[in-house]
């Protein structure tokens, strides 16, 4: 029996096998490493798409609330909460009335705060004041939304660059600094 070295063309061939199969074994191996790893991807991928439907529902859940009271958080706070005062009941009479809507609950609450203030509250100036009062307005752009609802409710009107209670005096003194518009952007210049 003759034995085959490497330098015979079939102990060239003999060493490539062995190469060959040594690289499959890896292979084989790694991938079975790749499966292991995907299938712990997917488990944690199904725990996390749980969480982000608990989640989501939690969050639907509490959109729903037409309004949040939330006891003032700063010491700050407190003393506007406490000074708030009483709506008339003649306040905002409507044809049919929803006191749970949240449009009614924006003009009761503006009412109180404009009355605490005694002065003319821009609409950031009032939903800063909601805020710290722990009301939270509804909607992707609160300000606007704010704002829409008291220029069409007949109980507020626009003086000296805020909003007040139609009908009532300026109860205190305020110089309101000047609102500056951005300028117009100029047009791009042709090169």
């Amino acid at each position: 029996m003759r034995t085959e070295t490497k330098d015979t063309p079939i102990g060239h061939m003999n060493s490539v096998i062995t190469a060959i199969e040594r690289d499959l074994a890896n292979l084989t191996k790694r991938r079975q490493q790749i499966d292991a790893e995907l299938k712990r991807l997917d488990g944690e991928a199904r725990t996390i798409d749980e969480s982000l439907k608990h989640l989501e529902s939690a969050r639907v859940s509490l959109s729903r609330v037409s309004t949040q009271h939330v006891a003032p958080e700063s010491p700050v706070d407190v003393p506007l909460a406490t000074a708030l005062p009483e709506v008339p009941t003649s306040f905002a009479k409507r044809r049919m009335e929803r006191p749970s809507s949240q449009a009614w609950q924006i003009r009761k609450h503006a009412y109180q705060v404009l009355k605490a203030q005694g002065h003319p509250l821009s609409r950031a100036e009032i939903l800063e004041k909601f805020l710290a009062l722990g009301f939270v307005v509804e909607h992707h752009s609160p300000a606007k939304h704010l704002g829409r609802i008291l220029t069409d409710a007949q109980e507020f009107e626009y003086r000296e660059n805020g909003y007040w209670i139609a009908g009532e005096p300026i109860t205190s003194t305020y110089q309101r600094d000047k609102r500056f518009r951005s300028r117009k952007k100029r047009e791009a210049a042709s090169t």
